[in-house]
């Protein structure tokens, strides 16, 4: 891991002593209780067959129950009970574990999940999609009736937003979960993931698409040194030498950023695209209707909101949302908190694991990861 994304683990992981100090967390996660009609919501990513295994267990012992996204949104919204002890567990991206752990795993406890998916990162070997879902796994996931297949934006995308170098395209940020780290490529009127770019090709400080930052077009030209780095110097061996990324860095400064920002009807036909067209491929592809949505990275700017609401979208999942340590009936439906799944075993019952010990693999999974 870089010293750079290492940093960036780290900050995350003190996010959670201070998250708890500032009671941002529902009271079962330090040791309350979980009051009648609470429903908790989780979410996942990839799934690691033996820790998600104990995390069924530990539901499926102490009696709880997992509810379907139209199910807890009937709760929300007071048109049916809670029942005792509910919660939802959601997957975010469509990644190919919770195809060949997630899924068997939870029809042998009998647990119901929502999906959101990225259609553009659909399963094809090989490319950037590679680890995540194919159309016929997800549909496997749909026959099973135990998911709802919901929306989380077409492309998952990052654009550009400051005339800045961020970073460059290496070989591993080409393929897999890796390449959601890198902001689209704009190269003769198309947009490309990294897999479709040259090795080497300069990234700029970006936002979600689904922000409220205008997108900046850069001038092609600032790859050209950059490219013919890595090309003269070996291609993807280049990236074996200590010194490259100082060399990569070097070129780039050699080059003026130059470029244009977009304007606000092309950042709402942009963010339009992302949200439509992500719920009308996945209702074809699944024939279920897709009225709830997960925000990229749970980044929403205003005109981000208006477009949900206007192309059918009734909910918005998000992560942690202030003031609002869990969604209770009555509340914003655009704005729904979720947990991470370490909390899981924080919920009360037979076998609850400790705080200490939460946060031990909590932080050792974030630290050592990838």
């Amino acid at each position: 891991m870089s010293l750079r994304r290492w940093a960036a683990e780290a900050g995350a992981v003190w996010e959670v002593p201070r998250d708890l100090l500032m009671r941002r967390y529902p009271a079962f996660v330090t040791g309350g209780s979980l009051p009648r009609g609470d429903v908790p919501v989780f979410v996942f990513h990839s799934v690691e067959p033996e820790a998600f295994e104990g995390k069924l267990r530990h539901l499926s012992e102490n009696g709880y129950v997992g509810l379907s996204a139209d199910e807890y949104v009937d709760v929300l919204t007071g048109k049916k009970t809670a029942p005792d002890r509910a919660v939802v567990l959601t997957f975010d991206d469509g990644r190919l574990s919770v195809h060949t752990h997630g899924l068997p795993l939870l029809k042998r406890y009998g647990m119901k999940a929502v999906l959101f998916m990225v259609p553009a990162r659909v399963g094809i070997p090989g490319g950037s999609s590679e680890g995540f879902m194919n159309w016929d796994q997800i549909g496997e996931l749909v026959q099973s009736g135990l998911f709802d297949i919901q929306s989380h934006s077409l492309n998952h995308a990052r654009v550009h937003t400051k005339p800045r170098v961020a970073g460059f395209v290496t070989p591993d940020l080409r393929h897999g979960y890796r390449a959601m780290d890198v902001p689209l490529i704009r190269s003769s009127g198309t947009d490309w993931f990294p897999d479709g770019v040259a090795l080497g090709t300069p990234f700029l400080e970006w936002s979600p698409r689904t922000s409220e930052a205008l997108r900046f077009y850069e001038d092609p030209a600032l790859r050209e040194a950059c490219v013919e780095e890595v090309r003269a110097g070996g291609g993807e061996s280049f990236f074996t030498q200590p010194d490259w990324e100082r060399r990569l860095r070097k070129a780039a400064s050699r080059a003026r950023i130059s470029g244009r920002l977009e304007s606000p009807l092309e950042r709402e036909l942009a963010i339009r695209r992302e949200l439509e067209e992500s719920k009308k491929q996945i209702e074809e592809r699944t024939g279920r209707p897709v009225v709830h949505l997960c925000y990229p990275w749970h980044a929403a700017g205003p005109t981000a909101r208006r477009l949900a609401a206007e192309v059918g979208y009734k909910t918005a999942f998000c992560g942690k949302v202030p003031g609002v340590p869990i969604t209770r009936v009555g509340g914003d439906l655009r704005q729904i908190a979720r947990l991470g799944e370490d909390y899981v075993e924080r919920l009360p019952g037979k076998g609850r694991q400790g705080l200490t010990r939460v946060l031990r693999k909590k932080w050792s999974r974030r630290l050592h990861k990838g």
